[in-house]
């Protein structure tokens, strides 16, 4: 077969696999779908099946079909699944999801703030492996591993919130490759966070996308042409190192002070309060509100997105603060966003990193298909050469 046939095969073979990543075909479906023709369709399904991608799937149309049933295609089973771990000052939670997507098995474990980096590293590392016993057959692809702070070439480069000592300068995709022995990539919480709300969340269907985490620690992080933009260093969207903004005050117990007659409840008290109408926790949640929105207007300004998702532990107490923050967003913003509440919450950087892993096998897929001459099977050592 001439070079040229030989790539136009192995596409045809990447369209049709991240067409059956939707869910289970018909060839019909498949050619239609592809806009490759039956035959060609049949003889590319064929050597996916052989390669352990695809199988042959029962399914029950929503309407029967007249003569003879049609055979739906569908990921292998035994195809592999990826791994996603967010670790957090106060927990580690742990996905696993297929090729496709579709969540396999989520853990979580509650860490306390003052622990060691190594004791952390342990705690998260246990429960990956624990969360991979569950996950079913075939192999492990990839994990993703989402840090707080600044991670580059793998590496805890900066972190610059409260608790967690000795994290910064960790080097995470080290200390996680030699627990679960598989590739690992690693990336910032807030990043992951918004790649996860872009994918099955409050921004899906958008390209350009500002997420905001607001809850013990106040971040940002974008999305731009669905991709999430990382910035020289890793360091995009590190807006609250700028004393101007006040983020870092947001993240002090003390924030609220000034508007009590002695300590302030601890901020997740001040939502009680606020919800049972007390003055005080009303106008501290005003000025959170109107400290969050300068922030966030200068992502805006720079970046012009679709959407800005609120996310964080706070994302849960949003409806006594977005409309305050909405109303200073748009004060401060001459053509402003849609504003949303974050709908995954805890889970969106955890979500966030399952899609960067699966982006990250169908980029490899694509690559071998343009520069290699095979096309890769279900053993990751295919793929990650």
């Amino acid at each position: 077969m001439r070079a040229p046939r030989r790539i136009q095969r192995r596409a045809n073979m990447s369209a049709v696999l991240r067409y059956c990543l939707g869910g289970p075909q018909t060839l019909a479906d498949i050619a239609a779908g592809t806009g490759i023709t039956r035959p060609a369709a049949e003889s590319v399904v064929a050597d996916l099946n052989e390669l352990g991608w695809l199988t042959e799937t029962a399914v029950t149309p929503q309407t029967p079909r007249p003569g003879r049933p049609a055979t739906y295609v569908g990921l292998s089973p035994d195809a592999g699944h990826v791994l996603s771990l967010d670790i957090g000052a106060h927990h580690v939670t742990a996905m696993a999801a297929d090729l496709s997507g579709s969540i396999l098995v989520r853990d979580r474990r509650e860490l306390a703030e003052d622990l060691s980096a190594d004791a952390r590293l342990k705690a998260s590392t246990e429960l990956a492996r624990k969360t991979l016993s569950r996950a079913g057959d075939g192999p492990l692809w990839t994990c993703t591993a989402a840090s707080p702070g600044v991670v580059h070439d793998g590496r805890v480069a900066y972190f610059g919130g409260y608790g967690m000592p000795g994290w910064q300068g960790i080097e995470l995709d080290e200390a996680v490759r030699a627990a679960l022995g598989s590739r690992v990539r690693s990336a910032g919480d807030c990043a992951l966070g918004a790649r996860g709300e872009s994918w099955r969340g409050a921004a899906a269907g958008f390209d350009d996308v500002v997420f905001i985490l607001a809850g013990s620690r106040t971040g940002a992080a974008s999305v731009i042409n669905g991709r999430v933009h990382e910035g020289l260093h890793g360091a995009a969207g590190l807006i609250g190192e700028l004393p101007q903004l006040r983020w870092r005050e947001l993240e002090d117990e003390t924030f609220a002070d000034s508007l009590y007659d002695g300590a302030s409840p601890r901020r997740e008290q001040l939502f009680a309060a606020a919800r049972r109408g007390e003055a005080q926790a009303l106008s501290a949640l005003d000025e959170y509100a109107d400290v969050l929105a300068t922030g966030t207007a200068a992502m805006v300004l720079a970046v012009a997105p679709q959407v800005v998702v609120v996310g964080g532990a706070f994302s849960a107490q949003a409806d006594l603060f977005l409309p305050r923050f909405k109303r200073r967003l748009g004060e401060l913003c001459p053509f402003p966003p849609q504003v949303a509440a974050s709908r995954l919450g805890d889970d969106a950087v955890v979500m966030g990193g399952l899609r960067l892993a699966l982006d990250d096998i169908l980029d490899s897929i694509d690559s071998i298909v343009r520069e290699a001459d095979y096309f890769p099977s279900t053993s990751p050592a295919s793929l990650w050469q």
